[in-house]
């Protein structure tokens, strides 16, 4: 079983990849799979940063109505 990354460690790895990619010393076959790997990753980061934003648009919209209340009263 995989251990889940982080965003932290999913962009980490993804920059290795890149440069890995970059250098362009390695077969087809290696490139296709790193490239693949890549794409993985950014979906990874991708659910992250979705998830970072709807709890970051809740908060806001909380406080958002905290402020509305106050000023009414």
């Amino acid at each position: 079983m995989e251990k889940k990354l982080t965003y932290e460690e999913a962009v980490a790895k993804l920059e290795q990849i890149v440069e890995q990619l970059e250098q362009g010393e390695i077969s087809l076959e290696k490139s296709v799979e790193l490239f693949t790997e890549g794409m993985n990753l950014i979906k990874t980061c991708n659910l992250y940063l979705n998830e970072a934003e709807s709890k970051i648009k809740v908060l806001v919209n909380g406080e958002y109505q905290d402020l509305q209340a106050i000023q009414e009263d």
